[in-house]
């Protein structure tokens, strides 16, 4: 059968038009409709915690440490998580109320005083009880009117004052112990709501500059060193870093904060205090503050505990011998690679001294890198041999885990080790064009597990500013916490899962903008499921409904087998064969096929576009796809296995894969309209295969928590109806199809990806509709009040459509069709230059 290959569109300007918004038809939904008593206990009830709220921030204590200023959570109700029912219209209006930050989903955080908090009670105390009506012209029925602060205060839950419990998860006892461990730099990490002003009340920023100020004051007593600390390369996102000293020194205070100078890197002059009690009285000042958002405990690195077996074989002869022809490159960042592969060594940046380093796991790493195929060749074979490795060894060995040896080489703790990373991947980036590097090492920290990991933030910042993508271990159980062995019997699989309560992705695994991967047995163990999860790798679900992790590979068995060990075969740092087993081991094995794709392509191809490939042509493993276990495939495998590079890139020539490379601007959308091809379609009934792969850059706020991703881009493929409209014709892949497509806010979060950086879709079709006309729609909706950023956000889609029966000429049918309608195409193997050159703003 002919191969042919991936197309790009080399002019997706001409997809470009005039964004298609519905407007409401009404002011909102009436959650308490045809129940005004209940309405009126409700609106009563939220006054009352008002005015509970208002009694306090007017106490003298509260005005003295905060001038009156203060943050209320909003809680709106299950059904009503939607951006269109917030409250910002007309309760919390942003010239009175800013709305400066976001916990959970639904959860808004605005900044008041008593002056607009009072103005905010008699707005809700007034919201009337009776409703006015309205005739509908199309049924001829008197319908309910409801205005929008009915609306608005319906929607809403709760209100509650942003406190002690929301600001941290952990005891002064417990926070004590764990910043005097070493490596963790000693110190709390402090993040502050922004200052903002309000229109409407001017004592807003009065009030917010007399609590830093007040802050300042407290601290000054207190024998600190609070410093804001910049990351790396950037002059803004600060964070504090706050140290408690023993108390015969004076505090230092830099707070970053009211235009105040940001703090240095050095170490703190003073001795960092044990002391639980002077701990407690610290944390309590900096919960007082009504500006302090959260106090979290710094994350420790912890390189994946690994299992691993001798084979008793030499393994230097399997390596393969280095050519003088281009290879991949993949960045190693971990604790040095050994000279066992020395000849495919690039480069190594050399911050660890030979004393410190511990090359056992980075050279296992980069032993598959450079040849999994040749080492595990019956089940791995299509891999290819030869890879280029960077090694960016930066985490210093320390076998009795007692920190020191990270203090050493980092004495502020996880920001100083995240800075090193940056200023080699900078680097590297820039002199050897390196695209993709493997992170195999997670973070631990005491406190609270949905928050999003300072180490991830940190990935996702790098990962944009140099437009790489790290591939992240999903993180291994330790011994005591790992499953049973997958049982064979499916019906038993979902009672294993469900007693594993620890078993979720490890700190940076959670990263956005970057991939992590989960690990699965290998074949042909004894009494062990292929290519099930391996009892040792955790799991997903990810943060906010997040498909994480990303990917599964092969990463060895946690049972020894007696023939062939863990079942996984690389190298050790001496050169010999060596079993292993571990998520840091899957990782490499999809960052190969990324830096493959990358290699394979010609021209500087945007980290989104390489993504999209690597999750369209992923797998589901069969294990996964079982009527019992297919409902939580998504968590244990993400988007499944990736096939090769060669094979991403080489499809046969019953398909077709169009991949759409742009950027959506403000007040636009993309629309390819398209006739299905002729041989998959009979009187506007169509068959076969569609998958849409979309991934995009969204901004990404961390203030607002759980809401984080501002701009939802979002991608359809859609069927002409009879009507003359549209409608979606695709599902999500790897979960359960809904009868219909999902409406409600909270289903299109489960079901559809919403406010996703990565979704994916699929439908098989046996003669659906009754019209040929179709288009793939990529669009924006942006999260209440806010703007999309004028540069646009940036995305690829991917969109295959196949004859599922392999008989049809369907590639040379549709780039006939989409050439007559105006859409160039080209192999994306060597178009990818002019495509980007089509894109605004990235003109070369």
């Amino acid at each position: 059968m002919p191969n042919e290959p991936v197309q790009v569109v080399t002019n997706p300007e001409h997809l470009q038009g005039p964004r298609e918004k519905n407007q409401p038809g009404k002011a909102g939904d009436d959650f308490f409709e045809g129940d005004n008593e209940g309405f009126r206990r409700h609106r009563d009830k939220l006054v009352a915690s008002l005015r509970s709220i208002a009694a306090l921030i007017a106490s003298d204590e509260w005005t003295a440490q905060n001038g009156g200023a203060a943050h209320l959570k909003v809680a709106m109700g299950p059904r009503a998580i939607a951006k269109s029912h917030r409250p910002q219209r007309s309760i919390f209006q942003a010239r009175w109320t800013p709305h400066v930050a976001t916990a959970r989903i639904g959860e808004p955080i605005y900044a008041v005083t008593s002056v607009s908090l009072a103005w905010v009670i008699d707005r809700i105390a007034a919201t009337p009880l009776d409703v006015p009506t309205k005739l509908n012209k199309k049924t001829g029925e008197v319908q309910p009117n409801p205005k929008r602060p009915r609306c608005e205060v319906s929607a809403i839950s709760s209100i509650t004052l942003w406190g002690s419990v929301e600001k941290r998860s952990f005891s002064a006892a417990e926070g004590a112990a764990w910043i005097s461990r070493a490596g963790t730099g000693g110190a709390y990490l402090i993040d502050f709501f922004p200052i903002v002003t309000a229109e409407n009340d001017p004592s807003l920023a009065q009030a917010e500059q007399h609590a830093v100020r007040a802050l300042q004051d407290r601290l000054a007593t207190l024998a600190v060193d609070a410093r804001a600390r910049p990351i790396l390369g950037r002059g803004n996102n600060p964070f504090v870093a706050l140290r408690v000293l023993e108390s015969d020194v004076p505090s230092r205070l830099e707070l970053g904060l009211l235009g105040a100078p940001i703090g240095s890197h050095l170490a703190p002059a003073g001795i960092p205090s044990d002391n639980v009690d002077r701990h407690q009285e610290v944390l309590r000042a900096l919960e007082g503050c009504t500006l302090v958002r959260d106090i979290t405990l710094p994350p420790l690195p912890q390189r994946d505990a690994t299992a691993s077996t001798p084979t008793n074989e030499l393994a230097t002869t399997s390596l393969p011998t280095r050519g003088t022809g281009d290879v991949a490159r993949v960045g190693v960042i971990d604790g040095g690679v050994s000279d066992a592969v020395e000849a495919w060594v690039e480069d190594r940046w050399g911050q660890i001294s030979d004393s410190d380093r511990d090359a056992e796991h980075g050279t296992f790493i980069s032993g598959l890198l450079v040849a999994a195929g040749d080492l595990n060749p019956s089940y791995l074979s299509d891999l290819p041999s030869g890879c280029g490795i960077i090694d960016v060894d930066v985490l210093p060995a320390d076998p009795g885990n007692t920190g020191v040896p990270f203090e050493k080489y980092y004495p502020n703790g996880v920001s100083d080790f995240m800075d090193e990373v940056e200023s080699a991947v900078r680097e590297y980036r820039a002199r050897l064009s390196v695209r993709v590097f493997n992170f195999s090492m997670n973070f631990a920290a005491p406190g609270d597990s949905y928050r999003y990991g300072f180490a991830a933030r940190r990935l996702d910042q790098i990962a944009r500013d140099n437009d790489v993508i790290f591939v992240i271990s999903a993180g291994n159980l330790d011994f005591s916490e790992q499953r049973p062995e997958w049982p064979a019997a499916p019906n038993q699989v979902m009672a294993t899962l469900v007693a594993d309560t620890v078993g979720t992705i490890s700190e940076p695994a959670e990263s956005l903008f970057n991939v992590s991967v989960s690990a699965l047995n290998p074949p042909r163990l004894k009494n062990q499921v292929p290519y099930a999860l391996a009892r040792y790798s955790r799991r997903g679900p990810g943060l906010s409904g997040a498909t994480k992790p990303d990917f599964a590979h092969v990463g060895g068995s946690g049972t020894v087998d007696e023939v062939y060990g863990n079942g996984l075969v690389s190298i050790d740092a001496a050169g010999q064969e060596i079993s292993g087993a571990g998520t840091s081991y899957a990782a490499p094995l999809v960052a190969r096929q990324l830096a493959d794709l990358d290699s394979l392509i010609d021209g500087n191809v945007p980290r989104e576009v390489l993504i999209a490939l690597l999750v369209h042509y992923s797998v589901l493993p069969k294990t996964m796809s079982q009527p019992v276990i297919f409902p939580s495939a998504k968590d244990l495998v993400g988007f499944g296995m990736p096939v090769t590079a060669e094979q991403m890139l080489q499809r046969p020539d019953t398909e077709i894969a169009i991949v759409v490379n742009s950027i959506v601007l403000p007040g636009e959308q993309h629309t390819l309209k398209f006739t299905w091809p002729e041989a998959l379609s009979i009187d506007g009934k169509c068959r076969g295969y569609a998958r849409l792969t979309l991934v995009a850059r969204p901004v990404l706020a961390y203030e607002h928590g759980d809401e984080r991703i501002r701009v939802n881009i979002d991608a359809k493929l859609m069927q002409q109806k009879a009507d003359g409209g549209y409608e979606n014709t695709l599902h999500a892949t790897n979960q359960p199809r809904s009868s219909k497509q999902p409406k409600a806010e909270r289903a299109l979060l489960q079901e559809a990806h919403k406010w996703q950086v990565v979704k994916c879709f699929e439908a098989r079709m046996r003669g659906r509709g009754e019209r040929s006309n179709w288009k793939l729609l990529v669009e924006y909706l942006t999260r209440a009040e806010e703007q999309l950023p004028t540069a646009g956000v940036e995305f690829a889609a991917v969109l295959t459509i196949a004859d599922d029966k392999g008989k049809a000429p369907i590639f040379q049918q549709m780039r006939q069709h989409l050439g007559d309608i105006g859409v160039r195409t080209g192999d994306i193997r060597t178009s990818v230059r002019t495509r980007i050159n089509a894109i605004p703003g990235t003109e070369t």
